[in-house]
């Protein structure tokens, strides 16, 4: 196991972004687990703009959606879908 160590949120969100965008990159068809909830909200805005900035694409990338009510409709207002 690895352990990066960063002075704040914002530049662990910055690093963990890094780690996907180099690890889509290698692989573009890979299976990433995403959790859902409040903390992983700046990984994802960087990879928005990573997206946007035209930097990476997650069009063959799959994804198991953690922390999902399991047979939750996805229209559900609860659902992360």
């Amino acid at each position: 196991m690895k352990i990066i160590i960063t002075k704040d949120y914002q530049e662990l969100s910055e690093k963990a972004a890094e780690i996907i965008i180099d690890l889509v990159k290698n692989n573009p068809s890979c299976t990433l687990g995403l959790a859902t909830g409040s903390s992983p909200i700046g990984l994802y805005k960087n990879l928005i703009k990573a997206y946007e900035d035209g930097v990476i694409s997650f069009k063959d990338v799959k994804s198991y959606n953690l922390d999902e009510y399991c047979e939750l409709p996805k229209q559900h207002r609860e659902s992360y879908y």
